[in-house]
């Protein structure tokens, strides 16, 4: 089933998910690595012009996920769901949208104001909007710099919520966003 029900997450929603949360979590690991490596070392520029490639991808596939979940019925909560659960259930998204989006863009701007161009994957560059202002490219850098240890924070909690609800409370939020091979009848 390619679009959401009342119960699960379609095909669409949980392709987009895990691939949206593989690359976040490879864009953050790399983020970290590449930050300590020498300046001067080819790896490093490799590094660089990969990850802002792939956060280029990111903020297309955060779009196009963000659309998706607009036009699709949104699987309901448990009902036996205690009241701060259920706000928790409702800002969590709202948290990883915000973070989702505020990542690549603010990269996007540390790079531009910096005068660096960004491409995707060699492939075209993207139009730089942005005249050269190194005040504005370091206050987008502290932003994505702080913003991806708050982003791990939010990723930890929403995982540990996701588990907690399977193993502890025994619901279906965890099964109904996993691949239906995964998940035992």
């Amino acid at each position: 089933m390619l679009f959401n029900t009342t119960n699960s997450f379609g095909t669409v929603a949980k392709i987009l998910h895990w691939v949206i949360a593989f690359t976040i979590i490879t864009m953050l690991a790399v983020g970290f690595v590449m930050i300590n490596i020498d300046p001067s070392s080819p790896t490093k520029m490799m590094l660089y012009s990969l990850h802002k490639s792939t956060g280029v991808l990111v903020l297309f596939l955060v779009t196009l996920r963000l659309i998706w979940k607009l036009i699709n019925t949104v699987p309901q909560l448990p009902a036996t769901l205690k009241p701060l659960h259920h706000r928790l259930a409702k800002l969590s998204p709202l948290a990883l949208y915000f973070l989702m989006f505020s990542m690549p863009l603010s990269g996007f701007i540390m790079s531009a104001a910096a005068q660096y161009p960004v491409t995707f994957y060699n492939m075209f560059t993207l139009p730089n909007f942005f005249s050269k202002d190194l005040e504005l490219s370091h206050a987008a850098a502290l932003v994505h710099k702080y913003s991806a240890f708050v982003f791990i924070g939010v990723l930890v909690l929403h995982l540990s919520a996701a588990f907690y609800h399977h193993f502890i409370l025994k619901t279906n939020i965890l099964k109904r966003m996993l691949p239906t091979w995964l998940v035992r009848s």
